[in-house]
């Protein structure tokens, strides 16, 4: 199943705004850029489980046999060859692809193998990891194999050509060697694989540096990098929990990006005149978790889905021609033509739509009428979640339902929402999928890592698995249409919409987006003066 397309078979486009000169104060001094951040990575290690910023930070540290890029012209993204200098298939079963290696240093200084390679595939499907990236990987890849020390073979499970191929090999590689010892493949099993997440050696370019628990994560310029060497010496991501506050630090110069952002920060970034706004579709959404235990009938979490307008939740912000998709369901409705258009273009229709009438109706046989509900909310969604919240409880009122919006401390918002699951109802931003957004079965599986609501369904446990084992686009497509309706039919969220990104940058160039992930040009970028 293809997640990323060859910039020569499908583009990715971008707006991408007019570079500003601006010269930067001294308080970040010549050589080094800062990114402001509402939360840090929770591990720098691409094999396990990470923060939607780990997977960002990945791409500062680490390279697959190809890596995905951004055409800074046209801010379109394709895949190219990385740590593989040359990938060769095999004419006969169009299965094996022979690769061979560049002549690449790790941060260490030791030279990178086809053994880190083979280590690095074999981490990644080692059930004990729980690697996000293993059944994708396994859906593709039979085997890999070292040939010697500077060549591998990939092979396929059934024939694929070169641009279905390329993205695959996008997968990080770690060393087989760390610390001077050979790493067990099971990353949990000892102090030298865990030490690994926190003071990752990798090949990318920029080396870490330090990590200030709970402030700062430092890294610094690889002056190796086989690509181009980066004009920043140091690289900073540094906490900023408040959206107001990380403004002012840019305004001040005191950082470089804000990559969390709102459409209500664009008035303050507009009066600023000399910041470069980057524009893009995330593969992301909104979504209002209903706890389902406490909320344990269908037809009351229905209720509440009928009762919302979602077009009209934030006025001239969600009723916008442009820069807003409706969601039906977890999945964007644009996902075929998006995702698939050579194969199918339709919408996925919506099964809930706004009826107030038959909300209350719902509302009262459920027995949700007359309840008094809590919805919580993040600080760092600031204003932008006020009124998000407001809409939300304003709607629900209409049935009957009196919704408390509370803004909430980050780390009380966590504890509730992802350990506790105390919460009743919570805003969520979902983030960090591809374009297949292969990973929901994580959000509303049954045993899936990031389910908050409780949902719990066999059959929905059936399709995420049959979505997963289905290569092909044409068995795809029909199990994403069930999966719609039988998630239409469970209701576990509230499905708001995916609003377009903005990510600010000042003081420096070359800053183009193209995925949720903002680091992938990040050796190209420059200092303006």
């Amino acid at each position: 199943m293809i997640r990323l397309n060859k910039k020569s078979v499908f583009g990715f486009a971008v707006t991408v705004a007019a570079a500003a000169v601006l010269s930067m104060g001294c308080s970040l001094g010549a050589k080094g850029m800062t990114a402001a951040v509402s939360t840090l990575p929770d591990s720098l290690n691409p094999i396990l489980e990470q923060n939607t910023m780990g997977l960002n930070v990945n791409e500062l540290l680490f390279d697959g046999l190809t890596n995905n890029e951004v055409d800074l012209n046209s801010g379109s993204l394709y895949t190219d060859f990385a740590l593989a200098d040359e990938i060769v298939q095999d004419e006969a079963t169009r299965k094996i692809y022979t690769v061979t290696l560049r002549d690449v240093l790790w941060h260490d200084g030791n030279p990178v193998t086809a053994d880190d390679v083979v280590y690095s595939f074999q981490a990644y499907m080692l059930e004990e990891n729980a690697s996000p990236n293993r059944e994708y990987l396994a859906s593709y890849i039979e085997d890999v194999i070292a040939i010697d020390d500077k060549t591998v073979e990939i092979h396929f499970k059934d024939p694929i050509p070169e641009y279905n191929a390329y993205p695959v090999l996008t997968f990080k590689i770690i060393p087989s060697v760390y610390n001077g010892q050979k790493m067990n493949v099971n990353m949990r099993a000892g102090e030298n694989e865990r030490a690994f997440a926190t003071n990752p050696v990798g090949t990318g370019p920029f080396k870490f540096s330090n990590w200030e628990i709970g402030k700062q994560i430092d890294f610094e310029q690889n002056k190796d990098y086989f690509k181009s060497v980066p004009k920043a010496s140091t690289f900073t991501i540094k906490r900023t929990i408040d959206p107001v506050v990380r403004l002012n630090e840019l305004r001040r110069g005191r950082i470089n990006l804000i990559l969390e952002t709102n459409p209500m920060d664009r008035p303050t970034i507009e009066k600023m005149g000399d910041v470069d706004i980057n524009s893009y579709m995330p593969y992301a959404y909104y979504e209002v978790a209903i706890n389902n235990s406490t909320f344990s009938n269908p037809d009351a979490r229905k209720a509440m889905a009928k009762a919302l307008d979602k077009v009209n939740l934030i006025p001239e912000i969600t009723d916008q021609d442009s820069g807003v998709i409706i969601n039906y369901g977890p999945y964007p409705t644009d996902i075929f033509p998006v995702a698939v258009p050579e194969h199918y273009t339709e919408l996925l229709p919506d099964l809930l739509p706004y009826d107030v009438e038959e909300a209350k109706s719902l509302a009262a046989s459920s027995g949700l009428d007359g309840q008094n509900i809590i919805l919580i909310y993040p600080d760092s969604m600031g204003e932008f979640g006020k009124q998000l919240a407001e809409g939300v409880a304003r709607q629900l009122s209409e049935i009957g339902v009196n919704v408390d919006a509370r803004r909430t401390g980050d780390q009380v918002y966590e504890r509730m929402v992802y350990k506790e699951k105390s919460f009743e109802l919570a805003i969520i931003y979902r983030d960090g999928f591809d374009n297949m957004y292969s990973t929901m079965a994580n959000l509303y599986g049954t045993n899936g890592v990031e389910n908050v609501t409780g949902v719990s369904d066999a059959e929905l446990d059936k399709l995420f698995a049959q979505a997963a084992d289905s290569p092909k686009i044409e068995d795809w497509v029909p199990t994403i249409l069930s999966i719609h309706a039988k998630m239409s039919d469970v209701c576990p969220s509230l499905f708001l919409f995916t609003l377009q990104k903005e990510v600010y940058s000042r003081g420096i160039g070359n800053v183009a987006m193209a995925t949720d992930n903002p680091f992938l040009s990040a050796e190209d970028w420059v200092f303006q003066r």
